[in-house]
């Protein structure tokens, strides 16, 4: 419920947090978005809050969503073919969505607008010096996501396209590194001439576990420390059983204490995809 997520939000922005991201699933479906954004905008602490979304409806709803408070969006496509869109998507729109980054590069500050790719052998592998190429006519920054294993996504190490090998296959471009920020799930790279910058999340060939802090909040009020762990503890059943806020601070710390130093303690990519128990991805939220 909106004022649970604002209950649970104001206790993390006052132990730190000061980023929120608002995914799915497709959170854009909420018809109470524009609320939760405008009061998660009026929280002491929090410097962002961004969507992820698919974009399809963007458009039009970024005026009442920037007016709320949204300072950074992510819009998630994975092909620049409209008949791959069709495919990968079940459903037409890649047009709604070009609409959608236009409209946000237009109408956000340079470096608030990404592109997130997620990369298969055999599907969009040929596509990456497309992709990185809209840099260098909008401010967008692109990045590139290995593939990676939950319930039921059909993933395989055959498909899974390594950073080394997307590094490869845009070398034409002449990238050269920038700087990644302290805890950035990116590795960041940039092209003469763009407008905003090349990035690849490198989970399975290059993780990054030691230095990130993230904390996902399931749908349905889970806490998750670990996008690949198993292991939930339920905020939503500690709000509505009326748990004081230092008890439920507890439960967080609890655990963040659990956590695997990486991968969820499945040791590899090929580990992952043989557990079982974790969610798919659209029921975390990515």
């Amino acid at each position: 419920q909106r004022e649970e997520i604002l209950t649970l939000s104001s206790m993390f922005a006052k132990n730190g947090v000061n980023k929120i991201r608002l995914t799915g699933g497709e959170p854009l479906l909420r018809k109470d978005l524009v609320g939760i954004v405008s009061d998660l905008s009026q929280l002491d602490g929090i410097s962002q809050i961004g969507v992820t979304t698919n974009g399809l409806t963007l458009q039009r709803h970024l005026p009442s969503l920037l007016d709320a408070g949204l300072t950074h969006v992510n819009i998630s496509l994975d092909t620049l073919v409209e008949e791959k869109f069709t495919d990968l998507t079940r459903r037409p729109g890649l047009g709604k969505v070009w609409k959608s980054i236009e409209a946000a590069c237009e109408e956000m500050p340079t470096g608030r607008v990404k592109i997130n790719c997620v990369v298969m052998r055999g599907v969009n592998d040929d596509e990456l010096v497309d992709f990185c190429k809209i840099s260098q006519r909008l401010p967008v920054d692109i990045r590139f996501i290995e593939w990676m294993p939950f319930s039921d996504n059909g993933w395989s190490k055959g498909r899974l396209f390594s950073y080394q090998e997307m590094l490869d296959s845009v070398a034409s471009l002449q990238l050269e590194r920038a700087q990644d920020g302290p805890n950035d799930t990116t590795k960041w790279w940039k092209m003469e001439g763009g407008l905003g910058r090349i990035g690849f999340i490198t989970s399975m060939s290059q993780h990054f576990c030691g230095t990130c802090n993230r904390l996902r909040l399931t749908s349905d009020g889970q806490i998750k420390v670990c996008l690949f762990g198993a292991t939930e503890i339920s905020l939503r059943d500690g709000l509505r059983a009326g748990v004081p806020q230092e008890e439920m601070e507890k439960l967080v710390h609890y655990a963040l204490q659990r956590k695997h130093y990486a991968l969820g303690g499945h040791g590899s990519a090929q580990g992952i995809a043989d557990s079982s128990g974790n969610r798919p991805m659209t029921l975390i939220g990515g």
